[in-house]
């Protein structure tokens, strides 16, 4: 685990709603078949048991450091209750710390990280009680995009395949320009990067014209960010 000052990030109806999403945005843009329900279904379960044992991982390098701070100690085992967003990782923390008995751990920087200054303590006792707390409660709320490069190739590849057969399409049926989509390969490399490929790079530049194409015409990111 790292140091508690510091602590940083490093997501079944839902196959069911986002396939309703993706015929509905045909329906308004495009006759181009969608990816299925199921080829979405077993890309979100694919994606969420790499993250899942990933974030394992994470724990067991967090358990060798406690125990080496504290010796042979039990620590709590626990299933993820929620995924988080990043953004929400520090008030979900400080939500789950406070109900471990420490209501002074408080978000800073914009939710990236648990001020524990408001934290008093009178000993090692509960010094270390506070490290399981942390501990549990990163067990339970885990910030899946701290694993974008696990499940990079889990999601591209569906990605590709949605940008191409419902993105592409509803943006060109509103009229907007579409930059060439990449190989597999080169969206691949990009994807849940900065140099991501970004169909709405040539929508108009007046007010809220991409937000409303974004709208009009979900990412592939924003569908399986949908994911609960």
């Amino acid at each position: 685990m790292r140091d508690r000052d510091a602590a940083r990030p490093g997501r079944v109806a839902v196959a069911l709603a986002l396939a309703v999403t993706a015929a509905a945005l045909l329906a308004a843009c495009s006759t181009a078949p969608s990816p299925t329900a199921p080829a979405l279904a077993q890309t979100l379960a694919d994606r969420d048991a790499a993250a899942a044992a990933a974030h394992a991982q994470t724990l067991e390098r967090s358990a060798v450091f406690l125990r080496e701070k504290w010796g042979p100690v039990a620590l709590p085992e626990e299933a993820i209750e929620r995924w988080v967003a990043a953004s929400s990782w520090g008030p979900t923390m400080a939500r789950c710390l406070s109900e471990e008995g420490f209501p002074g751990a408080q978000p800073a920087d914009g939710g990236e990280r648990i001020d524990f200054s408001g934290v008093r303590v009178s000993g090692p006792r509960e010094l270390f009680e506070i490290d399981v707390a942390v501990y549990r409660c990163q067990s339970l709320y885990p910030v899946r995009a701290w694993f974008d490069d696990e499940v990079r190739d889990i999601e591209a590849p569906w990605a590709l395949d949605y940008t191409r057969a419902v993105v592409v399409p509803c943006l060109l049926a509103s009229g907007h320009e579409v930059p060439p989509v990449p190989t597999g390969e080169g969206f691949r490399a990009g994807w849940r990067t900065e140099a991501a490929y970004d169909p709405f790079a040539l929508v108009g530049e007046g007010p809220g014209a991409r937000t409303r194409a974004e709208a009009l015409c979900p990412a592939a990111e924003t569908v399986l960010d949908g994911a609960p």
